[in-house]
């Protein structure tokens, strides 16, 4: 893959006067204007069509391998102008203000298939940061489509670069539990927010709030219904998400940490691991109640302690008589 960016000033004069440079892989380019080419997007004027085929199959009378490439992409680089989907994808970034003012450059390649279809954050050594988001050649045949998902992943970017949302690629603080499962919930009630702003400011985007409200049903159906929801709809409505208020949510969907007595399945305070078996700690024996408190000083009898820190502790008791 090769990303070019363009040095003339038409580009900058298409680039809707972003902060940020526009750039864009030769594969992507070239496989989207051989759609229109082919009638894939319709609209396009068949005398337009007529000259487009007619210029690019000159350029194979060019000798030289490299020149011939070169010859391909400046040809379908101007027809991907000349065709406005250039104009198109800067006008919607620049419902995004946060872009403009956080990213060097934001940069599309071709995704193979729609698995490969996102935006990624990427920081270099210096410190610039660029957003890069693959798509789909197929998604440009309908602009409808393509606004949706790039509406969808622009916020994305827009919420890794925002210093209010706070972004970290970390999970940090997350209680005993899979970090694979904590990022899928994460990555769900993130969907949830993104698209609940975009609907709500007028734009659209990849799903609508009732597959969205389904999805999280389907994901948290061990939560009661009212529970569900109860924060389905604050995630909907939340004009101004953060990274740490999702990232507990995704890490605790039951807030058994916030609890105040020991509820089953909550995180032992101890050892951090959830228990279904709790151990009266205020009739615990003064002995092993000191050995608790010269290890935990904040710890107090009503935050509870699990049945196998008690018997650590009575093992250790043991061992020292």
């Amino acid at each position: 893959m090769r990303i070019v960016r363009n040095h003339e000033p038409s580009a900058r004069r298409t680039n809707h006067n972003l902060a940020m440079q526009l750039r864009y892989d030769e594969d992507l380019v070239e496989s989207v204007m051989l759609l229109f080419a082919g009638n894939r997007r319709s609209g396009i004027p068949s005398l337009q069509l007529v000259r487009f085929h007619a210029e690019r199959d000159r350029l194979y009378r060019i000798a030289d391998a490299d020149q011939r490439n070169a010859a391909f992409f400046k040809l379908h680089l101007e027809w991907f102008r000349e065709w406005g989907v250039e104009s198109a994808m800067a006008t919607i970034a620049e419902h995004f203000p946060e872009l403009k003012t956080f990213l060097q450059v934001l940069a599309f390649r071709k995704a193979r298939g729609k698995h490969e279809e996102a935006g990624e954050l990427y920081v270099n050594e210096s410190g610039a940061r660029h957003g890069m988001i693959a798509v789909r050649p197929e998604r440009f045949c309908e602009m409808d489509s393509l606004e949706s998902f790039l509406n969808h992943e622009l916020q994305h970017l827009s919420d890794m670069v925002d210093p209010a949302f706070g972004y970290s690629p970390r999970v940090r603080g997350a209680p005993a539990s899979p970090e694979r499962l904590i990022r899928e919930r994460y990555r769900l009630l993130w969907d949830v927010s993104i698209d609940g702003r975009l609907l709500q400011g007028g734009r659209s985007t990849v799903a609508t709030k009732e597959q969205r409200q389904n999805e999280f049903n389907r994901a948290h159906a061990f939560l009661p219904l009212t529970r569900r929801e109860q924060v389905f709809q604050q995630l909907w409505a939340d004009q101004m998400p953060t990274h740490s208020v999702l990232l507990a949510l995704a890490a605790d969907p039951k807030g058994l940490k916030q609890a105040r007595r020991p509820e089953p399945g909550a995180t032992c305070p101890l050892c951090g691991f959830p228990s279904f078996h709790w151990t009266d700690a205020t009739a615990l024996p003064p002995s092993i109640t000191a050995q608790i408190l010269a290890e935990f000083a904040d710890w107090q009898p009503e935050h509870g302690v699990c049945r196998r820190c008690v018997e650590v502790y009575e093992s250790l008791k043991f061992h020292e008589t």
